[in-house]
């Protein structure tokens, strides 16, 4: 994606209130994070395979915590658009794959707030 697409986009979607919230209830990056941990250890089902912090449970390449992303910039529309896409088993370095989604019926908008989520768990420093 362009940058200046990813731009308008993240201008265009901060605007918009997230699934199930009425609008300006979620407007701050930190709301964002904590609506998207709810979701990755709940009805996303993100947890069940990159576990509830991010320390990946499959293999190595599901860790999130403390670790570059493999497919992707670290972006909310790149983290975005992978969750909606997922990864086959043929882009996977592991062959471990993960459904659009995450298998979940998570919304767009639910899936943004996970990406969020997922970005700062890449910040934190690699659990042991």
């Amino acid at each position: 994606m362009r940058l200046d697409r990813a731009v308008t986009w993240l201008m265009l979607t901060a605007a918009v209130p997230l699934a199930g919230q009425t609008p300006g209830l979620v407007d701050s990056t930190a709301e964002r994070i904590v609506l998207g941990r709810k979701l990755f250890e709940g009805k996303g089902l993100c947890f069940s395979c990159h576990g509830k912090n991010g320390e990946g449970i499959l293999a190595p390449s599901t860790r999130l915590a403390g670790r570059a992303l493999t497919h992707i910039k670290p972006t909310v529309a790149e983290v975005v658009a992978l969750i909606k896409a997922g990864v086959d088993s043929a882009k996977s370095s592991t062959g471990v794959v993960m459904p659009a989604r995450g298998g979940s019926r998570l919304t767009d908008s639910e899936v943004e707030a996970v990406a969020w989520y997922v970005l700062e768990l890449q910040k934190r420093e690699k659990p042991q």
